[in-house]
């Protein structure tokens, strides 16, 4: 359309800035990340955005390019650096996945990923909450958010919850286990229909009360939800109970901002939890993907004891400008292209 780029960045978008001022302000938050990280002897890294193995979870659909895949994540590339001696490593470059589309998903996005060999869960969640904390303020802002007639305290410590404890505290249910029929009562107990179709889904169950109880996660503290069903990570630890994976997703204001978790290290238990994803890949008609080998053979050779954490910075970039579309925090969307 004649004209469409002249005004495209200098209409103003839902919160009342126009995308040029939000790109400006987008520039600010890299920088203070950056900093952040730099002043926490972190490397950034340049990863290839084409590889030859991708994750098989069922939840990531990647782009194939010939014979191999566009990046949907750094991880693994990440690990393979631990394994030959880097201790503290992040990247800030474009993944992708096909399919993802909505007010906060982009087939094209931008992760802020990093890992520290030797770490824990609750380093890599200060990391988190420093860094995002750093962004806030070299926007002017001070230790409150104001997002959507929320006012948000971002002084640390954050919130940290279990899914049951969540489950409970915003429907009053109590989830004894991870199975299909504890997610199914649950779903009914919350006046939520289940079809004859979903009991036997385990993941998909759970992904319906996690929809139903994520709007009102991080409403007026950012929180770290923990202890997830082990079914839905293939490359995070599982708690010596056998019953949970130690991983722990960050909501601010109900949007889902990072997602972390201790290193995996054992290569024979990675291996079954990729034929357990590539599994449930076939069970949802997905077409099958070719795993990162040198991923597995980096394990064998032995990955050190860690955690790593990814953030979606064109999330936090909508949270801390007050957008309610990723589209308008992004130079060019995938419908502008």
């Amino acid at each position: 359309m004649t004209g469409e780029d002249i005004a495209r960045w200098q209409r103003p978008v839902h919160s009342k800035l126009t995308r040029m001022e939000i790109l400006q302000k987008r520039h600010i938050i890299k920088r203070a990340i950056r900093d952040y990280f730099h002043k926490e002897s972190f490397i950034e890294i340049d990863m290839p955005l084409l590889v030859r193995g991708t994750s098989p979870d069922a939840a990531i659909d990647s782009f194939s390019v010939n014979d191999r895949y566009l990046t949907s994540s750094t991880e693994y590339q990440i690990k393979r650096m631990e394994t030959g001696g880097f201790e503290r490593l992040y990247t800030l470059t474009q993944n992708f996945r096909r399919g993802d589309g909505g007010p906060y998903r982009n087939p094209e996005f931008t992760m802020l990923e990093w890992a520290r060999a030797g770490g824990t869960l609750k380093n890599i969640e200060e990391d988190a909450e420093k860094s995002i904390l750093n962004a806030h303020h070299a926007l002017g802002g001070k230790e409150t958010l104001d997002y959507c007639g929320h006012t948000i305290d971002l002084s640390p410590p954050w919130d940290r919850i279990s899914i049951c404890e969540a489950v409970q505290q915003h429907t009053g249910v109590n989830l004894p286990d991870f199975t299909a029929e504890s997610f199914a009562s649950a779903l009914e107990q919350t006046g939520i229909p289940v079809k004859d179709d979903w009991r036997k889904d385990t993941a998909f169950l759970f992904t319906v009360l996690l929809d139903h109880i994520q709007k009102n996660l991080g409403l007026h503290k950012p929180v770290f939800l923990q202890e997830w069903p082990s079914f839905l990570t293939s490359s995070a630890q599982t708690h010596e109970s056998g019953t949970f994976t130690e991983r722990s997703e960050l909501f601010i204001a109900g949007i889902e901002i990072s997602d972390g978790f201790p290193s995996l290290t054992d290569a024979a238990q990675q291996q079954q939890n990729f034929t357990a994803q590539m599994e449930r890949r076939t069970e949802s008609d997905m077409a099958p993907v070719a795993l990162d080998e040198k991923y597995i053979a980096a394990l064998e050779e032995g990955l050190p004891a860690g955690a790593g954490m990814a953030l979606g910075l064109d999330r936090l970039v909508v949270v801390l400008t007050g957008c309610k579309d990723i589209k308008d925090v992004l130079a060019f969307n995938w419908d502008e292209l």
